[in-house]
């Protein structure tokens, strides 16, 4: 589902539009003409189904020659190895992430915890996978003839980092789980997601102005997104918590 001039949605599950498999996230498709990105990679399972989506918007597979990730969780990475063999993409993830998504640590992907309570079958496991680029703060990343730059944006997940760049479209974000549409966030009682993380995270994208905003679920917001972030951010500075998703 084309989204933008530049997005294309080719993956969304139980919280999002349901194309594709329940556990995936919503996984975007960047053109930036001469190639093309992959956005987070959904949960692995039934992947063809994302290949399908990719077919169905015309873009052939040489050109997906980067897969970023926002950060390690199952339905965001879990699809990792899959893709990364299928096309030859390079992997890109957060130095912090990167040792968890290459061993498929299960224990800090949060996925036992997960597994525990029926987020996730019980049977369910993370492929290891290869990440070729490991980024940090400010790094910048050349998808065709555009540029992304890097934001540690942790709050729901440490190694959680957002993708940033300025187009034809005005300012837009792939954040990942960090802040939603309506200005809603996902808190969750695993070891690493942190109230106060969040609220930095927030007042961060609150002084960016973003226009559009390309969200791990539910639906991207393609106008005046700062607005969204606003609502977030204001709920933190009157130390309440933003509705969760």
């Amino acid at each position: 589902m084309r989204i933008s001039s530049r997005v294309t949605m080719v993956g969304s599950g139980r919280h999002g539009l349901q194309m594709t498999h329940l556990i995936d996230c919503n996984v975007y498709l960047l053109d930036g003409g001469s190639e093309c990105a992959l956005i987070d990679a959904g949960g692995g399972v039934e992947p063809e189904r994302i290949e399908a989506r990719i077919a169905a918007a015309g873009v052939e597979p040489e050109r997906i020659t980067k897969l970023l990730l926002t950060h390690a969780h199952g339905d965001h990475a879990a699809g990792a190895r899959h893709f990364r063999d299928r096309y030859g993409a390079e992997l890109i993830a957060a130095e912090e992430a990167a040792p968890w998504i290459e061993s498929g640590d299960m224990e800090k992907n949060s996925l036992l915890a997960a597994i525990r309570v029926g987020i996730y079958p019980a049977d369910y496991r993370f492929p290891p996978c290869p990440v070729d680029r490991a980024v940090k703060e400010g790094d910048r990343i050349r998808v065709g003839e555009l540029e992304l730059k890097v934001l540690e944006t942790p709050g729901h997940s440490l190694g959680h980092v957002s993708y940033l760049w300025d187009g034809e479209d005005g300012r837009a974000i792939f954040a990942g789980d960090v802040i939603f549409a309506g200005g809603r966030i996902v808190l969750q009682s695993t070891w690493d997601c942190s109230i106060q993380d969040y609220a930095r995270t927030t007042a961060k994208l609150h002084e960016l102005r973003l226009d559009a905003l390309y969200a791990g679920h539910g639906a991207p917001v393609v106008k005046e997104a700062h607005r969204h972030v606003e609502r977030a951010h204001e709920c933190f500075q009157r130390l309440d918590l933003p509705p969760n998703l």
